[in-house]
C-alpha cells in the first residue's frame, strides 16, 4: 500500500487503475462498498485498486466555523484501506484552489493528467467542481469524453437508515458510541 500525500506524483505503476473517489473520511459499511466496488473492479481487470480522497476534509474550507470531527486519521485510513487490499492511497489537497475548479477541470487535472485513471467509482450522491457543479451523471459523461469509466454504488442501509459519516458523528455527539 502507497501513500501519495497533496500532490506528490503518482508512481508509474499504479496510473491506469481504477479509483474509489470521496471523502472517506471513516471506513464505514457504505465507504466499504464503494472501495470494494473500486477493489474487484480493478483485480478483473488486472490494474491498480487506489482510493482518492482529500485533506482537509472539504468541510474545513467551507464550515472553519464549524468545530473539526475527523472520524479517522490519514494513517488510520491507509492502514485500513491497505488491510482491504488496495494499493494507493491518494490524498488529494483541498485548497481554495481545488475548489475553484470547474468539474470539467479537475477531471483533466487529477483524474486523467495526475492519475491517468481507467476507470472511477463514486457514491450516489457524490458532486465536485466549483460549486458542486459536477454530479455521478456528470463525472459519467467526462468519464466518456476521456476514456476512463465511471460507476456508481448505491447507499448500504441498515435499520437506522443510510449509513454514512454524517449519521456516524452525530451518533457519537450525541454519546451513543454504539449506535456509531
Amino acid at each position: 500500500m502507497k501513500l501519495i500525500m497533496h500532490g506528490d506524483a503518482l508512481p508509474g505503476d499504479l496510473r491506469g487503475g481504477i479509483v474509489a473517489l470521496g471523502n472517506f473520511d471513516g471506513f464505514h459499511a457504505g465507504h466499504q462498498a464503494v472501495v470494494g466496488a473500486a477493489r474487484d473492479w480493478a483485480r478483473k481487470l488486472g490494474r491498480p485498486a487506489l482510493v482518492a480522497s482529500f485533506d482537509p476534509h472539504p468541510a474545513r474550507l467551507f464550515q472553519p466555523d464549524v468545530p473539526a470531527f475527523a472520524l479517522s486519521t490519514i494513517a488510520q485510513r491507509e492502514r485500513w484501506l491497505g488491510n482491504f487490499g488496495m494499493d494507493g492511497l491518494v490524498m488529494i489537497p483541498f485548497s481554495r484552489a481545488l475548489a475553484a475548479l470547474s468539474a470539467e477541470e479537475f477531471v483533466d487535472e487529477w483524474l486523467e493528467m495526475r492519475l491517468g485513471v481507467a476507470g472511477v467509482v463514486t457514491g450516489g450522491d457524490f458532486t465536485f467542481g466549483k460549486g458542486r457543479s459536477g454530479d455521478v451523471t456528470e463525472l459519467s459523461r467526462l468519464g466518456l469524453k476521456k476514456g476512463f469509466a465511471a460507476r456508481v454504488v448505491d447507499p448500504v442501509a441498515d435499520a437506522g437508515g443510510t449509513i454514512s459519516s454524517t449519521r456516524i458523528r452525530a451518533a457519537l455527539r450525541a454519546g451513543q458510541p454504539g449506535v456509531a
